[in-house]
């Protein structure tokens, strides 16, 4: 009982030296974080009919005061409710609040709504600005109603450039409840749709009636010029209707009022784009095809270095449009510079505007001599669907530095102390004393010695045994991972004839398909993914030797996989475009 007593003892003991290093580190990280705003609208376009959703995150404080929000004098605004968190990630503790508000707008017109300004410890924190664009609302066509469900598809615009993106959005008006909702995409060669984040949910009025809106929005690229006939979309669901009751009845309660709910599919107005080749007026000579916004910065680090050693040069071209377009940058040759290239990373991200990222490239710089060095501009063109016009953008002009390395002082050194002293006499080296110790000035002064005997095989017992255990456990360490390299290589022989033996056994559904290509991935190069997108898997064809249009090839087969998925055709077959068998033997000739 004694021992049972004193273990719990110290397991309460502990328990409570946990809780209090918690409370340690919430006090202090809440102390010492810094405080930011963030004001966020759930999008950037609405009719005067819509409500949106407005929320303001403090990050880095558990309490605040409500955020003062300027530009909302033209709304009306009604309170959604605070809530606060406190996440622990790495160790790091973060405490936030968030404010949300319903607002309507009272005209049409752009809109800038913030900053949120924020008084937290009696300092004043403001947040960012978000803009807002009010419309008109849509109107049935000659007053007809078109009922309690219908589906409405509308493009940001019907004339744009080959590979710029128009944003085509659906909304889903219904003034009953829904649910089991599926979607189908048109389908048309040459255009590519791709989802803009989450759908969101509102309220609005259409043709003077009260409606719930479920809203998707997906950026549509087209990749090649003429007019398109963008079919309609269709969703599918679950309606619930109220039922017809005698009046005064138990029943009338809305829990009760619902039916078990119909099939019903919706379909969306058709739609027009006109598509336009990019003019040839004006194309520069080094345009790669890329289209959209773009800014280019660069940055070297260091700026003064020693002669032999390395500095960094590194170049973000950021934007939006098909960035997957922007082109691999090229550094000039430079005299007495060697120049490394590292490789290009490349950077995708789609939120509610459409598709943007950036490409980070980078060089390692190492100057053979000590001078100055102008680090040339490097330039990118491309087409800007805003001017409608190319432009060509650089990075400044950069200069490194170089001091002479420690090679080159030593040897100025050398020369100075030389030339210091050249022509001064030699000093005779004289002896000023005897060491502690004698110094012994010939062999005999050694005698053999007769007391080898237990002491010395003890002294190389011990000086040759842990030589031995270090050894053997290298062996067998060694032994262990070459077994587990000739496992590895023999899954990895075996990953292409295992994925096409699953492809030609039957047509397999694009998720299937997708889980079918990571595992091929996984067994070839012996990784472990648990989910696989087109960038990775570009990235790990690229780092194992596969030319740069086979790994777009590759790209192009998992997008189209992904875009099946995401439109809910994820157990149907697709049409690919690409003959996987053929594309996968291309993959395994070029693996180095």
């Amino acid at each position: 009982m004694d021992i049972v007593s004193a273990s719990q003892f110290r397991r309460s003991l502990w328990f409570c030296v946990y809780l209090w290093l918690i409370f340690l580190m919430l006090v202090t990280s809440s102390a010492g974080a810094d405080v930011s705003v963030t004001l966020k609208l759930d999008r950037t376009e609405a009719t005067i009919a819509d409500s949106i959703r407005l929320s303001v995150s403090v990050s880095g404080a558990r309490k605040s005061e409500p955020p003062a929000i300027s530009g909302l004098e033209l709304f009306d605004v009604s309170g959604g409710g605070t809530s606060s968190r406190v996440e622990i990630i790495n160790g790091k503790v973060n405490s936030s609040v968030d404010y949300t508000y319903g607002i309507q707008p009272k005209k049409t017109g752009t809109f800038t709504i913030g900053p949120a300004e924020v008084n937290v410890k009696g300092k004043t924190i403001a947040s960012n600005t978000a803009t807002l664009i009010v419309i008109e609302p849509g109107q049935a066509s000659s007053g007809v109603n078109r009922g309690p469900v219908f589906l409405s598809a509308a493009l940001s615009s019907t004339k744009v450039y080959v590979d710029a993106q128009t944003i085509y959005t659906l909304k889903l008006y219904s003034q009953v409840s829904v649910d089991d909702i599926s979607l189908s995409l048109p389908e048309a060669q040459y255009l590519t749709f791709k989802q803009l984040g989450k759908h969101t949910q509102y309220e609005s009025v259409y043709n003077g009636e009260p409606y719930q809106v479920l809203e998707v929005r997906y950026a549509l690229i087209p990749s090649r010029e003429g007019v398109y006939g963008v079919r309609p979309s269709r969703m599918s669901m679950r309606v619930f209707q109220p039922r017809r009751r005698a009046p005064r009845s138990l029943f009338d309660d809305p829990f009760f009022s619902l039916s078990s709910g119909r099939p019903m599919t919706v379909a969306s107005e058709p739609l027009e784009l006109d598509v336009r080749s990019l003019p040839e007026k004006g194309r520069p000579a080094d345009f790669s095809g890329l289209v959209g916004s773009y800014e280019i910065e660069a940055k070297l680090e260091p700026t003064e270095v020693k002669a032999r050693e390395s500095a960094t040069l590194t170049v973000l071209l950021s934007g939006r449009g098909n960035v997957n377009r922007i082109p691999d940058l090229k550094m000039p040759e430079l005299d007495q510079v060697k120049v490394y290239a590292d490789q290009p990373v490349l950077t995708e991200a789609i939120d509610a505007e459409g598709l943007a990222g950036s490409k980070t490239m980078k060089w390692a710089l190492v100057p053979e001599k000590e001078g100055d060095y102008e680090v040339p501009s490097l330039s990118v063109s491309f087409f800007d669907t805003g001017s409608q016009a190319y432009r060509t953008i650089k990075t400044p002009l950069l200069t490194l530095s170089v001091l002479p390395g420690e090679k080159e002082q030593a040897l100025i050194s050398a020369d100075a102390f030389k030339e210091k002293h050249e022509g001064d006499a030699k000093k005779e080296v004289k002896e000023l004393g005897h060491d502690i110790l004698p110094v012994h000035t010939s062999l005999g002064d050694f005698s053999s010695g007769s007391r080898a005997g237990t002491g010395e095989l003890l002294f190389w017992t011990i000086l040759i045994v842990p030589i031995l255990i270090y050894a053997a456990t290298f062996s067998v360490l060694k032994l262990q991972k070459r077994s587990y390299g000739s496992l590895a290589a023999t899954k990895a022989k075996k990953a292409a004839r295992n994925f096409l033996q699953q492809f030609r056994q039957g047509e397999l559904g694009s998720s299937d398909m997708i889980s079918s290509i990571r595992q091929y991935l996984n067994e070839r190069f012996d990784l472990s993914l648990g989910t696989l997108t087109a960038g990775e898997a570009v990235d790990i064809l690229r780092s194992n030797g596969v030319g740069f249009a086979t790994a777009e090839r590759f790209r192009k087969v998992i997008e189209t996989l992904e875009d099946a998925v995401y439109t809910g055709k994820g157990q149907e077959t697709c049409e690919i475009g690409e003959n996987i068998p053929d594309l996968i033997k291309q993959i395994e000739k070029e693996i180095r």
